[in-house]
């Protein structure tokens, strides 16, 4: 009845067209009660925090990279700087649904994306340590960076197949070779929407939930999602900076798309789909 009757008041003042019948149904308006602090419940996680002002753990926690235990083929080369006029590509950035299918794009482009979205960007060391703490472009709860980035690529310089970046190095690892676009298009709900079958690849964005609920509990998880939005912009606009287009999907066989990228979709999960390529002349 409370729910119902909050629901009420905002029908009221929000003429936005809502699904009001079903709303009290929604795990997400669960997640969001048992997330909440209160005055009891932000002192018991104050407590967990405070364990991370200890240099051990803190030297365990600040080296959120994904390493694969078997050496993988890796493509790397310098990044060149990228110009600096960030109101006009915020004015002009717009979801790209078709692509030029004759574009491929180029290493230096997908790492350009790739290190200043999600790379190290800064090094400062920990006080009475030996360790440093890496710093990405995007805010992160606790520097403590959940996120994973994938690519598959159809249209490049290098090689097709499935990619891992790499953030101590600035590099794509292979994981799978070949062309998965047909595969994709079974898994990701893109066409007729989006030109998948256009674009140089697609991103994928997973998170480790362990990685930041094992510091800040249930409500983690909602820094998580800031974290995939925040990384999710920045590359949308470095993509635009370079002329080259991009369009976030939010939909997809989730388990597929996981089994794909060889997670295991509990512990590290899919997030976020992004289609890239150069923009079709329109």
């Amino acid at each position: 009845m409370y729910i119902n009757n909050i629901k009420k008041q905002y029908d009221e003042k929000d003429q936005s067209l809502y699904g009001s019948k079903r709303i009290t149904d929604l795990l997400a308006l669960l997640y969001q009660e048992n997330s909440k602090l209160d005055k009891f419940t932000s002192r018991a996680q104050g407590e967990t925090i405070q364990y991370f002002q200890d240099p051990y753990i803190t030297q365990r926690t600040i080296q959120p990279y994904k390493i694969y235990p078997a050496p993988l083929k890796k493509y790397s080369q310098p990044i060149n700087k990228v110009s600096n006029d960030l109101l006009n590509v915020l004015k002009n950035r717009r979801s790209t649904r078709n692509f030029d299918a004759n574009y491929k794009i180029s290493l230096n482009e997908l790492l350009t994306v790739f290190h200043y979205s999600y790379g190290i960007t800064h090094t400062s060391k920990i006080p009475s340590t030996n360790h440093s703490i890496n710093y990405r472009s995007v805010p992160s709860a606790g520097a403590l960076y959940p996120l994973e980035i994938y690519t598959s690529l159809f249209k490049s310089n290098i090689e097709s197949g499935l990619f891992h970046f790499q953030e101590t190095d600035n590099s794509l690892e292979l994981i799978k070779k070949g062309i998965h676009l047909e595969r994709l298009k079974e898994i990701i709900n893109a066409e007729p929407y989006v030109a998948i079958s256009d674009a140089c690849g697609v991103i994928f964005i997973t998170s480790l939930i362990e990685r930041v609920c094992i510091k800040y509990g249930e409500r983690g998880y909602k820094f998580i999602l800031q974290e995939v939005g925040y990384v999710s912009m920045v590359m949308s606009l470095v993509f635009e900076q370079l002329g080259l287009g991009s369009c976030l999907i939010g939909s997809c066989l989730d388990d597929q798309v996981n089994e794909y990228l060889g997670i295991d979709g509990i512990y590290e999960n899919i997030q976020a789909i992004i289609i890239f390529g150069k923009k079709a002349n329109e």
